[in-house]
């Protein structure tokens, strides 16, 4: 593990289930990518591969892209995961960012090898 740490986001949204207030972590996308892989229009397949679906944020003034996933179990995996490659600093706080796209295919895949394994 090298570099700087990377900044984790884990807080709640009512935008993701009809009950609400979903447990959601993302982590800015080059650092997502370096762990699940690229791909797709948002290059978040790699992410929604392994869990099933992924969303992407978008910070308005800055234009940094955010992936992650939400529910309890997927967004203590994906920290879990973020900091077995890298140091992470969980941030308990929404970042000032909105919700651009979001994917899910229905169903739990099969947990593929993470990028460059």
């Amino acid at each position: 593990m090298s570099g700087a740490h990377c900044p984790v986001h884990l807080f709640r949204s009512v935008g993701f289930a009809p009950s609400g207030d979903t447990v959601v972590s993302i982590a800015p996308m080059d650092k997502v990518v370096a762990v699940y892989g690229g791909g797709g229009a948002f290059d978040a397949d790699g992410l929604s591969a392994a869990f099933g679906g992924a969303a992407v944020f978008r910070h308005e003034a800055t234009g940094e892209l955010f992936a992650g996933v939400w529910g309890t179990r997927n967004a203590s995996r994906f920290r879990r995961e973020m900091r077995e490659r890298m140091p992470v600093v969980v941030s308990r706080e929404m970042p000032e960012v909105r919700l651009v796209v979001r994917s899910a295919e229905g169903r739990r895949p099969v947990r593929p090898p993470l990028a460059g394994d």
